[in-house]
């Protein structure tokens, strides 16, 4: 894959943090986002998800490797597997829907994930602290990443079938997946694990309680297209259709 610069397109090089789902779209059907422009490789989008696949058979994947290089010495070797799930079979107009709904979808993981780093840094630091947070995010992704793969393939499923619905129901899905598994991460993994007498219960709570409201709040629903929720009212039922006729007797 490639990046836009002033310059013109340059490779992408492994980074730190490794190659996961999160750079499904990019690299796949390519990122529109104005602070960065990505491009997939030449053999993705001329071969992969071109007719051929049908000469070939069985399900293609991409499959990407390479070391994470610092001042020409070896950091780190990352490699990862993504699933394209028969995208040949999607048309352009399928193929610019899935964009917008996958790329909500990373929108939103990335806001859940800032906000458990946030809350892990106020959980252990009293004052903003500096440093190497890089494992809770590659925590979160890890935990994550079954069910992205998994939303993805019924969102290519329903697409392939013809559906034109705005997939409220596999948005909802991918919240509740955000919210358990940020949650369980906080409670069960770096925070809620730790010994009782080194850690500030006050400030625990206080960051917990922020972790819930940041996950329960309208801003991830919206990056998620869902509708807000106001807590404490009641949701009010859609009204009726009203009658083509009237009962005389009734009038």
């Amino acid at each position: 894959p490639y990046y836009q610069t002033k310059e013109g397109w340059l490779p992408l090089h492994p980074q730190p943090g490794g190659f996961g789902y999160r750079h499904w779209l990019p690299w796949v059907l390519g990122s529109g986002d104005d602070k960065q422009k990505q491009r997939p490789a030449r053999v993705v989008e001329r071969h992969a998800l071109s007719r051929r696949q049908s000469t070939v058979g069985g399900q293609f994947q991409i499959w990407a490797f390479g070391f994470d290089m610092d001042n020409m010495k070896a950091r780190c070797w990352y490699e990862a597997r993504l699933p394209l799930y028969n995208l040949d079979d999607c048309a352009a107009s399928d193929l610019r829907r899935l964009e917008v709904v996958i790329n909500r979808w990373l929108e939103g993981a990335r806001f859940a994930r800032y906000a458990l780093s946030s809350a892990v840094k106020s959980a252990w630091f009293k004052l903003d602290a500096r440093g190497d947070f890089s494992l809770v995010d590659a925590r979160f992704w890890a935990q994550t990443e079954e069910a992205f793969y998994r939303n993805l393939r019924d969102v290519i499923d329903e697409v392939r079938g013809g559906a034109v619905q705005d997939h409220e129901a596999l948005d909802e899905r991918w919240l509740q997946t955000l919210s358990q598994v940020c949650r369980d991460l906080f409670d069960k993994e770096f925070v809620g694990s730790g010994l009782i007498d080194r850690q500030n219960p006050r400030r625990v709570a206080d960051a917990h309680k922020l972790l819930l409201n940041t996950l329960n709040g309208s801003k991830l629903r919206q990056l998620l297209a869902l509708p807000t929720l106001d807590v404490g009212k009641p949701v009010k039922a859609r009204p009726a259709k009203a009658a083509k006729t009237k009962n005389k007797e009734e009038a």
